[in-house]
């Protein structure tokens, strides 16, 4: 679901040759994907206060960048006017 929120955004507010699809196909759609990260709730409680902060440390940096970049796209189409 995510990947298909996120390509669905990009095919409507990105320009084709600045979508971040396009530029790096082989990454994974879902930036957090592929952090080990506990999937239930069971698995979260089994876990050091220490490890569920280092989670949420390693998957907001995982975002970091790709929000960056959608950022930086959003400022460039607001300035140079080519916005929907």
């Amino acid at each position: 679901l995510a990947a298909e929120t996120y390509k669905e955004f990009e095919r409507t507010y990105i320009p084709e040759d600045q979508r971040h699809i396009n530029k790096n196909s082989q990454v994974a759609f879902c930036y957090s994907e592929t952090i080990p990260a506990p999937m239930k709730k069971d698995d979260a409680q089994q876990k050091s206060d220490m490890e569920l902060l280092r989670f949420s440390l390693v998957l907001i940096q995982s975002w970091l960048t790709p929000v960056q970049y959608l950022s930086k796209v959003f400022t460039n189409n607001l300035v140079f006017g080519t916005s929907d």
